[in-house]
């Protein structure tokens, strides 16, 4: 499979393709095959993926980064996810070790260092936040992933997910509401 993608790709691209073929091909079929249950369909749409990856290589930094990993995996999922619609057939998996939102979430809300109740709170309401987005179905969860964590606009969502811009917007504006009133049910905020 990589000599064929290897002749899609310009020559300035072959090796970082070829590191991401080797880095995250094995880990990309048994997500499409958990998904899937079809081995030749899980290669085909790996293959697809990976072609996919090669018109928007500018958009991976650095190659073992979970940025790289998790743009590629919702790629991949959504891939998977637009064959089964075809096929009259969905099956959702929530594939939580590949949606792994705690590794990417940053450390910017350290504003209250000096008070550690506040922190402690901040913390819960992440973690909070996390287990709600989680659960979220698709495809608010890959939207807001999407946005916040691999902070992408609207096009580019729209383009990963084959929906428009505006319906995108919605779907995120759907979800922050979803999320806003789950957390006050919860007893955080008003």
């Amino acid at each position: 499979m990589l000599g064929s993608l290897m002749t899609y790709c310009k020559e300035e691209d072959g090796e970082t393709l070829e590191l991401l073929y080797r880095t995250y091909k094995n880990k990309m079929f048994y997500i499409a095959m958990k998904l899937l249950e079809d081995s030749a369909e899980a290669e085909n749409i790996v293959h697809d993926t990976f072609l996919i990856l090669l018109e928007h290589l500018e958009r991976i930094g650095d190659i073992k980064d979970k940025k790289t990993w998790n743009y590629i995996v919702t790629i991949l999922k959504n891939r998977c996810f637009d064959w089964m619609r075809k096929q009259k057939y969905y099956k959702y998996a929530d594939d939580k070790e590949n949606f792994n939102v705690e590794e990417s979430l940053d450390a910017k809300e350290n504003i209250f260092k000096n008070h550690l109740e506040e922190e402690i709170i901040i913390r819960e309401k992440q973690e909070l936040l996390i287990k709600l987005i989680m659960n979220l179905k698709y495809p608010y969860k890959e939207v807001l992933y999407l946005q916040y964590y691999n902070e992408l606009g609207s096009k580019e969502i729209g383009e990963i997910l084959s929906i428009k811009p505006d319906n995108v917007r919605k779907i995120a504006s759907r979800a922050r509401k979803i999320l806003k009133e789950k957390m006050i049910e919860m007893g955080y905020g008003r």
